[in-house]
């Protein structure tokens, strides 16, 4: 009876052994040419006849106790950090950017091998090629997740046990983005971004459409929704009708968007509430069923550059980035109409207070404010002195 024989280019064999399957791969691979399958044949006759000797002898089933080093390359590490870790994120784009440049500069080598000094050396590399100081700081920020990921794999022989960022801090000099979208300016852009503008008589030629800057309602209205809601441009673009419900609290009917935890990011559903504006705007919509901000081919908000370069082109540097939205909700909500900061940021969706306090523009003012005014109730506190 031939014990082996061949599935594809994969060598099999037939020798009864208990506790496998009839048929089983013994690890042997050709590449298909005659030659090179005779050789194959050959080493499977041999790892055959050691299989038998050890059937014979009753050796088959004895482990060798060899303990084998895991000694992975970075770039096995990076993948399965960026599968396990970022997989469940709605898009990966601004971490697989930020990964890619260590990815490629130490990818072939072994993890264990880089050290504290080869780090040094790829960040001040990457400030002489021109990259700006939060660029260096994120992308070692990743390269350190990294390690971190690596370091605690839920099995024990697969922990690396290795992190050469530790005791590394980031760079000096990195600068902060302080820029604030205020209620003026951003009713300046939405206005613009709805109602579009008009070319000058005698600007424009004679077949050409009389706007110097198309109107685009759909985009002014998922613009308007980032300043009203605080949240994420990617989490309200994903935002359906499905999601909207409406609820009566002290006798006042009021909505919101019941967002699920795998587009918020949460435990549990997360609720975004409607505001009346906003809502007198939804409602004009033709439509009630499937995305509720979608662009003109019915698809969701992905790409807004385009928009964004027409309110720099119209207004400069001054217009703000898309993302300035919520920084604008935070800082509007909690310094110039006195929210509690909780419940703004439970509103906004922030995780983490450090995170909530960057969104939070003015803390510096109202630090010297305690030490320089006199607060609300100290008459009240000399006349119980």
């Amino acid at each position: 009876m031939k014990y082996l024989f061949w599935r594809g280019n994969s060598l099999y064999c037939r020798y009864p052994i208990p506790g496998c399957p009839r048929k089983y791969p013994i690890g042997i691979f050709s590449l298909g040419t005659p030659a090179d399958r005779k050789r194959c044949l050959a080493l499977g006759e041999k790892m055959l006849a050691g299989i038998r000797t050890k059937a014979a002898e009753g050796k088959l089933f004895d482990k060798l106790e060899e303990k084998r080093t895991y000694t992975p390359t970075f770039r096995r590490i990076a993948r399965r950090y960026f599968c396990n870790r970022l997989r469940a994120k709605k898009s990966g784009m601004n971490e697989r950017y930020h990964l890619m440049h260590s990815y490629r500069h130490f990818g072939p080598r072994l993890a264990r091998e880089i050290t504290r000094d080869d780090v040094e050396a790829w960040r001040q590399h990457m400030v002489r090629a021109g990259a700006s100081i939060n660029t260096v700081n994120n992308r070692f920020a990743y390269l350190g997740a990294v390690y971190a990921w690596a370091n605690s794999e839920s099995r024990q022989d697969r922990r690396l046990n290795w992190d050469p960022t530790t005791g590394m801090k980031k760079l000096p000099g990195g600068a902060v983005r302080h820029f604030l979208l205020t209620p003026t300016k951003f009713e300046r852009n939405y206005s613009f971004l709805r109602d579009g503008q008009r070319a000058k008589e005698g600007t424009r030629a004679k077949h050409a459409t009389p706007w110097s800057s198309t109107p685009c309602p759909r985009f002014a209205l998922f613009y308007l929704a980032l300043w009203e809601t605080g949240r994420r441009p990617e989490e309200v673009s994903f935002y359906t009708w499905e999601m909207k419900q409406e609820l009566e609290i002290d006798g006042r009917q009021v909505r919101a968007f019941f967002v699920p935890p795998a587009i918020a990011k949460t435990d549990e559903p997360d609720i975004v509430p409607v505001s009346e504006r906003l809502w007198a705007e939804i409602m004009q919509l033709g439509y009630r069923s499937g995305l509720v901000f979608r662009n003109q081919n019915g698809d969701r908000w992905q790409h807004w550059e385009r928009h964004k370069a027409k309110l720099e082109r119209r207004f400069g540097a001054d217009c703000g980035w898309i993302r300035d939205t919520r920084r604008g909700f935070v800082t509007r909500k909690c310094e110039v109409e006195g929210f509690d900061p909780a419940h703004v940021r439970a509103i906004s969706g922030h995780r983490t207070n450090s995170i909530f306090e960057r969104y939070r523009i003015g803390n510096l003012r109202n630090i010297f404010r305690v030490v320089d005014n006199a607060g609300p109730n100290q008459t009240q506190m000399e006349k119980t002195a």
